[in-house]
């Protein structure tokens, strides 16, 4: 499990390090809150209502440190904070819906493609307490579709993932752990607080079948998302509400799996080629997977997909966690369709 310096949040300004950068973000974060709160007043002269909100007003600010940015926000609580912050989300989102979605705990592995959906999900006010995890460092070629820049090169995922994310939400609880395996999988899912959802959106095809046999045993969905062209493939299983869900839908019977130990890489490809229906990709993906080691050095993926396939997890994250009965299978979104399908 990683560690990491985390936004610290102080009461008084006094304790806040000396000679950083301050941002006062409080004196327009209350008018805004003010407005939030009487949208009547908006377009009004309410210089008097405004006096009168302000002098009712009971909290405090709360200075929050960015030690990677060596800056200090003068802040709303958290309370207030999230209330503002989640203002536009009404009533698309309703307000018990959002206290639900905020109140859940869920997990992401892998965070090339992960990196988008939880941008999704903490934009829109979810989980408090989220789990996130990879082994890798950001590298030039993850820029075409990671939530990250050039100047985060060299650093590891999880690092830059949470980092982006505190600076949207610094009230989050951001767990990091540098890799996910056999041995430390359970704590993943379980430790602190148990997932109510996990996104998958890792490479290693055993860890896959791993991941799902544990969740299934632990009553956990699994959410992922497989990039195809122009277009994504959602997979949802609901071990939460049916703990004899088949792995991957039924897609792949479970003893073709049985040895995965002693499987060439061969046997690896096909496999994950059935697992995903070869039937569905799209014809300029299907011409690149032979190429791959050869004349192509991955997978080929677009940041139009894979953020498309971040807003497509993070509604069925947020669907999951406010008590909808999204039903488990295999749901197709497509730019293709959508632009040439007349």
């Amino acid at each position: 499990m990683g560690k990491m310096k985390k936004p610290q949040i102080f009461q008084k300004i006094d304790d806040v390090p000396k000679g950083v950068k301050l941002i006062d973000a409080f004196k327009s974060s209350l008018y805004e809150l003010f407005i939030v709160k009487n949208p009547k007043y908006k377009e009004k002269n309410n210089v008097v209502e405004y006096q009168n909100f302000y002098k009712a007003v009971k909290f405090k600010p709360v200075w929050i440190y960015f030690p990677w940015r060596d800056v200090v926000v003068k802040s709303l609580p958290e309370k207030e904070y999230n209330i503002l912050r989640t203002a536009r989300n009404k009533n698309i989102i309703t307000k018990n819906e959002q206290q639900r979605y905020r109140q859940g705990c869920i997990g992401i592995i892998g965070m090339s493609i992960g990196s988008a959906m939880l941008s999704s999900i903490v934009s829109t006010g979810g989980p408090k307490n989220i789990k996130i995890a990879d082994d890798d460092i950001i590298e030039v070629s993850n820029l075409n579709r990671m939530r990250a820049t050039f100047l985060d090169v060299g650093l590891p995922k999880t690092r830059v993932a949470a980092q982006k994310s505190w600076e949207v939400d610094p009230f989050l609880n951001i767990d990091l752990f540098k890799t996910i395996n056999k041995e430390n999988l359970r704590a993943f899912l379980e430790n602190n607080q148990k997932l109510d959802a996990v996104i998958d959106a890792m490479d290693s095809l055993s860890m896959k079948v791993t991941l799902r046999r544990v969740c299934r045993e632990l009553k956990i969905p699994v959410l992922m998302a497989t990039s195809n062209g122009d277009n994504s493939i959602i997979d949802i299983e609901r071990y939460d509400i049916d703990e004899n869900g088949k792995i991957f839908s039924g897609r792949i019977e479970e003893d073709e799996l049985v040895n995965m130990k002693t499987f060439t890489q061969k046997e690896w490809v096909a496999k994950a080629v059935k697992i995903v229906d070869k039937s569905i990709l799209v014809d300029r993906l299907l011409e690149s997977i032979p190429k791959i080691g050869k004349t192509l050095s991955g997978v080929p993926q677009l940041a139009t997909t894979v953020n498309m396939s971040g807003a497509a997890i993070s509604f069925v994250i947020r669907k999951i966690l406010t008590g909808d009965k999204i039903i488990s299978g295999r749901y197709i979104i497509g730019l293709d369709s959508t632009f040439y399908s007349q």
